[in-house]
């Protein structure tokens, strides 16, 4: 018997993998820390038992009725035994050997499942009735101005930029932790080498450990995957590619041609946002009042702006938006009128 039949075959390991409570995940968490070498074999143990749907092995009355009757007529063509209850322990023995591993390990299972199944049953059919399955979903979302930290179910950290929406369980399950991003965000991720981290975002999978990286899919052109510390893989969900970063590099994906490449990445432009910092880089008008827009809320007004070319570099922390203006007008030369939500430039 390998090591991961004799995980099968033990009942108080199928037993937390099917329906977990507090005391069996500290004796399996205290089990696996003791036994470094033996986590991917209880990774794969746990992938079959949740994989096996019990009601589909399970045979119906006339699957049983036939092979009982082949049971009983191999039973009396064969030798006699000492008495008839060891000719069918005989034939029951040889039939059992015959069939597929698999079926071994679903037998098997399907015992331990029976022996739990009553006691599983009157647990859980207390005043506060059956306990449900249905996953309860989490969403966190800003809008344009705002940002949002978020301390995940796993104590795993979250920084939400402005215009973005973080989709999350609840409570994580015992394999993966997996969420969905739409917009910016940057991630510091606790460690728990049992259960990878997962972030889907634009048909884009990003698997971490424990390690820090930035995912930005605001633009309609381009998606990136920035690594701060630690390792990711990305994978593509349509595409059978992975690709891992290290520390300082930056995944590009060009969502329109589908391209995707490598590249190192400037740390204080890709986490300016994080620190309250606005980078501009030789931006022009338009890309200038876009990330105005987002930053602080608001919506622009350009008059006599037609001709207006732009070559924009600057950089500023925590500056409420007049100051901004203000500096920029200067160099600039425009006049600007805040009006609530509104601002008014004029050239």
């Amino acid at each position: 018997m390998n090591k991961v039949e004799f995980l099968l075959t033990n009942p108080e390991f199928v037993r937390w993998v099917r329906y977990p409570d507090k005391d069996l995940d500290t004796y399996w968490k205290n089990w696996m820390e003791a036994n470094p070498e033996r986590v991917e074999d209880i990774k794969s143990a746990r992938e079959i038992v949740k994989g096996i749907q019990f009601e589909e092995i399970l045979p119906n009355v006339e699957i049983k009725d036939e092979v009982l009757a082949k049971i009983l007529k191999e039973t009396n063509t064969k030798e006699k035994e000492s008495s008839k209850d060891s000719q069918k322990k005989k034939s029951l023995i040889d039939w059992f050997n015959q069939i597929g591993q698999i079926y071994k390990v679903a037998a098997i299972l399907i015992i331990a499942m029976a022996m739990y199944l009553p006691n599983y049953l009157h647990k859980n059919t207390s005043s506060e009735g059956l306990e449900s399955d249905k996953v309860l979903w989490v969403e966190k979302s800003t809008s344009a101005g705002e940002k949002l930290t978020i301390t995940l179910p796993d104590g795993s950290r979250v920084w939400l930029n402005s215009g973005s929406k973080l989709e999350f369980p609840e409570k994580f399950n015992e394999t993966e932790r997996y969420m969905s991003l739409k917009g910016e965000a940057y991630f510091e991720v606790k460690k728990d080498s049992l259960r990878p981290f997962r972030v889907e975002s634009d048909g884009i999978v990003t698997t971490a450990l424990g390690t820090s990286f930035n995912i930005n899919t605001k633009s309609n052109s381009l998606l990136k995957v920035s690594l701060v510390t630690g390792k990711v893989r990305v994978d593509r969900n349509l595409e059978a590619e992975q690709v891992e970063l290290i520390p300082g590099q930056e995944l590009q994906l060009n969502k329109i041609v589908n391209d995707l490449v490598v590249k190192n990445f400037d740390l204080e432009k890709v986490l300016a946002w994080k620190e309250g910092k606005i980078i501009f880089e030789n931006a022009n008008l338009s890309q200038v009042v876009e990330t105005l827009e987002d930053w602080y809320g608001v919506k622009f007004n350009l008059i006599n702006a037609e001709n207006v070319k732009w070559n924009f570099s600057g950089e500023y922390q925590n500056q409420i938006l007049d100051n901004l203006l203000n500096s920029m007008s200067y160099i600039e030369n425009f006049e600007y009128e805040i009006i609530g939500k509104n601002v008014e430039l004029k050239f």
